[in-house]
């Protein structure tokens, strides 16, 4: 007999975080309702020792690949998932039981392709920091390229079918989560609904890591240039609607404010890409819903803001080095 859910955790180099993980994805269910798939990924054994508890767990498959790959081992995973759902967990990432048994719950007894719950943050003490909400779009689409976009994968659950033949890209390093979703809206249309109730706790690791130019330009630009073919495919099969281009044209302008100062001549590009797609869309930070701000052309005001971003983006960076530096 297939299982109802088929939990898919890519795991390298954290042997202490997985087994709350697969604990908290266990929880509540039924043999016959749950199957765990653990991928570890890379040279790292650590996980054996602390999947040791799982041995003879008949819901617990663990297929471990040599690349160290977390895209590669979430494909390998969904070859091997037999449920008629489908969820992602990450391994320093937990569910909350009895939570995500609603989710599942609900999902069985709709129509609806897609289920996405709130995701409670937490710092490295478990003190929950702030709880993150699906942005207020019924639209798949809109509530993924919106600026406030929700892409906590763990929030997820997939009808099997509804995502058939859709795979994680390898080449991704960063922001797997966005470009898996972007993918999906891209690709498939899919009947979507939301809970305000956290299904899960999103593990943040604070650090003081050192930002480069380099990386804040690429990362917003590649996601950018994903709106763009998102918008080009919407319209090549007559699916853009006017929320789904709004939301669109202001993801633009979000990647367009946060790295202007880093590119200013290949950002005001992009702007003029978003001002195509939807004219009457601004970025939505509130310097440029000011009364005597909002009737001024945002890359006017993005050149005046340049020299003091580009100063503070260098102090920041500057200290952070120095810090560690000096840190023992």
């Amino acid at each position: 007999m297939s299982p109802i859910v088929s939990v898919i955790i890519p795991t390298a180099n954290r042997p202490h975080y997985l087994p709350r993980a697969v604990n908290s994805a266990l929880a509540g269910m039924q043999q016959n309702e749950i199957e765990i798939i653990v991928v570890p990924n890379g040279p790292d054994e650590s996980w054996k020792e602390s999947l040791k508890p799982y041995k003879n767990n008949p819901c617990v498959k663990i297929i471990p690949i040599q690349e160290a790959n977390a895209n590669i081992a979430r494909n390998r995973g969904m070859e091997e998932a037999r449920g008629e759902f489908l969820r992602f967990l990450d391994d320093d990432d937990y569910l909350f039981p009895d939570k995500a048994i609603i989710q599942y719950q609900l999902i069985r007894t709709s129509n609806f392709d897609i289920t996405c719950g709130a995701i409670d943050v937490i710092n490295s003490y478990g003190k929950i920091i702030r709880t993150l909400k699906p942005p207020e779009f019924n639209d798949f689409c809109e509530s993924i390229t919106s600026p406030i976009g929700f892409h906590l994968i763990h929030a997820y659950v997939y009808r099997k079918n509804a995502i058939q033949g859709l795979t994680w890209d390898p080449h991704i390093k960063s922001r797997q989560d966005v470009f898996w979703l972007f993918k999906l809206c891209q690709t498939k249309e899919v009947k979507y609904i939301k809970l305000n109730e956290a299904v899960g706790v999103w593990q943040h690791h604070w650090g003081t890591r050192i930002s480069t130019k380099q990386d804040i330009n690429d990362a917003n630009r590649i996601t950018a240039e994903a709106l763009i073919q998102i918008f080009k495919t919407l319209e090549k099969t007559d699916r853009l609607t006017e929320g789904r281009r709004r939301s669109i044209a202001q993801g633009l302008w979000f990647c367009v404010h946060a790295a202007f100062f880093l590119s200013p001549v290949y950002w005001a590009k992009i702007a003029k890409v978003a001002r195509h797609i939807d004219p009457q869309t601004r970025p939505i930070q509130p310097i440029y819903q000011w009364p005597l701000l909002r009737f001024i052309d945002p890359l006017i005001i993005m050149w005046a803001l340049y020299p003091k971003k580009f100063f503070m983006h260098l102090r920041r960076n500057y200290f952070l080095k120095h810090k560690s530096d000096n840190y023992w």
